[in-house]
This record gives C-alpha cells, structure tokens and sequence, in this order.
C-alpha cells in the first residue's frame, strides 16, 4: 500500500467515527459541557476542524483556510484567526450554540479540501517541506513547525483528530453512558 493510500484511509475512517459518534446526539448534547472549564463536544468538533483547515489550506496549500475563503467565520459568528485554543472559562460560556449540520458542513467542506490535497500529490512529495507555518499568529507555532514536512504534517493531523474523537466520545459517554 502506498502511504497517500494509508494516509486518505486513516482520514476516511476518522470521518465515519467522528459522525457515528455525533449523529445521534441532540443539539443541547452537543453544547453540554461537563464544567465551566470544559469543552462541549460542538466545540471540540469545530476546533479539530479549524485545526485540519489550516494544516490543509494554511500549511500544505498556502492558500487562504476554507474559513475565511467560504466565510466561514461569518456564518458561525465568529473571527478570521479564531481557531478555539486558549480560551478561559467566559469565552467557553460565551462560545455559539453551533448546530450539528453547520458543523458538518464545515467538516464536510474542509475533509474535501484536505482529500483533494492528498490525492494531487505524487510520489515523493510527502516528503516536501512548504516553508510556512499553519499557525502565523504564533511565534512559538512559527518555530515548532518549522522543518515539518508534508508526511508529517498528516501525522500531526490524525494524531490530534484521534485525541479530539476520544475527547467527544469521552463527553458524549457522560451524558449517555456507554455506546448510547
């Protein structure tokens, strides 16, 4: 098996997962948090999309994120740079009550993206390094991902969109038990 094979495969089955795990979810489920300071599953889901958006568009594509090309942010009401890291405790509380379909929408039109990348890309240019950063805005991000090649970049991704679906589906456990 090739690795773009093996890498498209691993995103596929992330995408089943991730929607079996919200489908049946109702909309105060998805905006449910366990605390002041925890995330609900919407959040969780919106930013681990956010976070795809910018390693495709940002990093791999160096074209402007599907969240400010499609706008995104607009329909969801909320900034350009908004990516959901470091928020406090009010901006949790304060966070939209996003509906299950705008948030796959967004999945949905940033998974394409991210296949498309994945499939236009030969052999041998996994192992290109675009000379940027996914995350601009941060100094630290800059010089963390630096060097950081385009295989690796997917490793980053599946690593953080599995620890986020182990996220939503700790949190949908608490309100529902288990596989409910």
């Amino acid at each position: 098996m090739k690795l773009g094979d093996f890498i498209e495969q691993t995103l596929e089955d992330y995408h089943t997962r991730v929607l079996a795990a919200i489908k049946p979810l109702t909309e105060p489920e998805m905006i449910w948090r366990p605390n002041q300071e925890s995330n609900s599953v919407s959040f969780i889901f919106w930013h681990v999309t956010r976070v795809e958006d910018r390693w495709t568009n940002t990093f791999a594509r160096g074209e402007p994120e599907a969240w400010v090309r499609d706008r995104w942010s607009d329909r969801f009401g909320l900034a350009d740079g908004d990516i959901g890291v470091g928020y406090s405790a009010d901006q949790l509380a304060a966070f939209p009550n996003l509906s299950k379909e705008q948030l796959q929408a967004y999945f949905e039109s940033v998974r394409g993206d991210t296949l498309a990348f994945l499939r236009s890309l030969g052999e041998g240019d996994l192992d290109s390094v675009p000379d940027r950063s996914p995350f601009p805005e941060s100094p630290g991000a800059v010089s963390r991902f630096r060097g950081f090649s385009l295989a690796r970049m997917y490793r980053q991704l599946i690593g953080e969109a599995d620890q986020h679906l182990g996220q939503i589906s700790y949190v949908r456990g608490l309100q529902r038990g288990l596989n409910k």
